[in-house]
């Protein structure tokens, strides 16, 4: 019995001892391996992680995990390993986003719960930017954000709590980085959610220019399943009578003489007018008139290509006409700045698909002018539809009056 009552009092000493020597000799790991952290912490976003200091992070991040793990840990000792383990989280998740980026953004939040506004400062900008490049790489890998309208709304709060011009730096970045993507129909999708959550901060702030740069993304980009505004000049100077369209399937392909893929599409867009016209489809040709596409270098085109031996049966219309008529063109409404671009349009006037791919166009116009798919509407429908279309003119006129100060 005494021998038991010995070893447990040696047990109730022993274990704060052994506790408070195992915190000694964690503490001064991540003493020996933060400085090496720190020096890159500055570099990252510019240049990778060396390998050194991935090293060093790495055994700053574990000593950190084992600390946490001891017991009568003060609040004091966690607040200060916290922060150092949010240093080694910044370079890992640099060299590693699979898997520290998720523990970067968990870190950030807990930092911000215990209110240390200049380490969150620096860690979120981090998450921030690491995130902006995972939700714009086209691949699959997964990450903590999942998708771009969470980290949208990420930056707006981040921008809110430290208000100046570096935040609005990293909103543009991010914006950029969308913009460049190669596949457009990516690009749209994310703009489609990020765009409309800028515009209202930037309306909020009263940064009324930076709003008015996003409208021509957000309306392009979110125009599936809303009506579009289609109109313009053809090459021999005459309006499109847009009511001519009711009730039809419309292909536009914004195109220019100088891009390869606009004219690759060419023989396969005959086809398919030829396929589906009498079924009601309508493709209107949008040349953009830049690069030098003015309106006699398309016309010499359009006289002297042919596809499959047949020449372009459908209406061209030219924006640098349209422009210089009544300054309303669909490539500033719906800012289209790179070529090609298709939308489909329903009988409804409502866009059912926005950057088809060719290759899906035929099954894509198959359903659409299909019996199945046809809209029949009664005559006050059809009164309010056009109606409706009308308005959408006019509105648009008088915005782009305004804007332009005529």
């Amino acid at each position: 019995m005494r021998n038991l009552f010995w070893t447990c009092t040696l047990a109730l000493v022993c274990t704060p001892l052994a506790s408070a020597q195992d915190f000694a000799a964690l503490q001064a790991i991540i003493n020996e391996n933060i400085p090496a952290t720190l020096q890159m912490v500055p570099e990252l976003g510019r240049k990778p992680p060396t390998q050194e200091s991935i090293d060093a992070s790495k055994a700053v991040y574990e000593a950190a995990a084992k600390i946490y793990a001891l017991p009568d840990l003060t609040a004091e000792d966690q607040q200060r390993v916290l922060q150092r383990e949010a240093a080694a989280l910044m370079v890992l998740a640099y060299a590693d986003s699979q898997t520290y980026f998720p523990k970067l953004t968990l870190i950030s939040d807990e930092l911000e719960k215990r209110g240390l506004p200049k380490i969150v400062k620096e860690t979120e900008k981090h998450v921030l930017g690491i995130g902006g490049t995972l939700v714009t790489n086209t691949g699959n890998g997964s990450t903590t954000i999942g998708n771009v309208e969470p980290l949208a709304e990420r930056m707006i709060m981040y921008a809110e709590q430290f208000p100046g011009a570096e935040s609005l730096q990293i909103i543009d970045i991010f914006l950029q980085r969308i913009r460049s993507m190669n596949n457009a129909a990516h690009r749209d999708r994310r703009l489609a959610l990020a765009a409309p959550i800028f515009q209202k901060y930037y309306q909020k702030i009263n940064h009324s220019a930076r709003a008015l740069a996003l409208e021509p993304d957000i309306m392009r980009a979110t125009l599936p399943g809303q009506p579009m505004f289609i109109t313009g000049v053809d090459i021999n100077g005459q309006d499109l009578d847009w009511q001519s369209l009711n009730d039809k399937v419309v292909l536009l392909q914004f195109w220019g003489t100088w891009c390869a893929h606009c004219k690759e599409e060419m023989p396969e867009l005959v086809a398919l007018y030829e396929k589906y016209h009498d079924a009601g489809l309508e493709i209107i040709g949008v040349n953009t008139g830049v690069k030098g596409d003015d309106v006699n270098k398309v016309k010499q085109f359009l006289d002297t290509q042919s596809f499959g031996g047949k020449r372009i049966p459908w209406t061209i219309l030219h924006e640098g006409l349209g422009q210089s008529k009544n300054n309303t063109t669909m490539t500033k409404i719906y800012g289209i700045d790179e070529l090609p671009v298709l939308i489909l349009v329903g009988r409804n006037g409502k866009v059912l698909n926005l950057h088809p791919l060719p290759a899906t166009l035929d099954n894509l116009i198959g359903d659409a002018t299909s019996i199945f798919a046809t809209v029949e509407l009664t005559e006050e429908e059809k009164k309010q539809r056009d109606e409706a279309i009308k308005k959408q003119h006019e509105a648009i006129d008088e915005q782009i009056k305004k804007d332009l100060s005529l």
